[in-house]
């Protein structure tokens, strides 16, 4: 599984590409790729002079992975579980890679909002498999 860290400076232009493209920001399901992108992010200070009374600048980084599906059948109940815990499997894998990035920032609650993220895409490639 090979992580990608995308830079706080590369997430805000992401950020602004967004919402001039006017998109709620909901992620589509995936084509015929047979992955899903997890992606945890995390709030981390920036370290930049600034006045000692306005604090440090904020910035988000976000560690994803893939979740590749294509050896499951998805439309049997036990590799469509098996595709929602590989989702959790790797949220797990990507929050700890964060957690190692960052120490002094940990996130309790990392691993569950990313799979509350991710599990409606791997819900829509089950539901596309099974022909809902």
């Amino acid at each position: 599984m090979k992580a990608r860290i995308i830079s706080a400076w590369g997430l805000a232009l992401a950020a602004i590409a967004l919402a001039a493209s006017g998109s709620a920001g909901v992620a589509a399901p995936p084509d015929a790729g047979d992955e899903i992108t997890v992606e945890a992010p995390r709030t981390v200070p920036i370290p930049v002079e600034r006045n000692p009374y306005t604090g440090a600048a904020i910035a988000t980084t976000t560690v994803r992975m893939s979740v590749l599906y294509g050896d499951l059948d998805l439309t049997t109940q036990r590799d469509s579980d098996r595709l929602m815990l590989r989702i959790r499997n790797v949220a797990r894998d990507a929050c700890k890679q964060l957690d190692r990035l960052y120490p002094l920032n940990p996130d309790e609650n990392c691993v569950d909002r990313t799979v509350e993220n991710a599990a409606p895409l791997g819900q829509a490639v089950i539901a596309a498999a099974r022909g809902h």
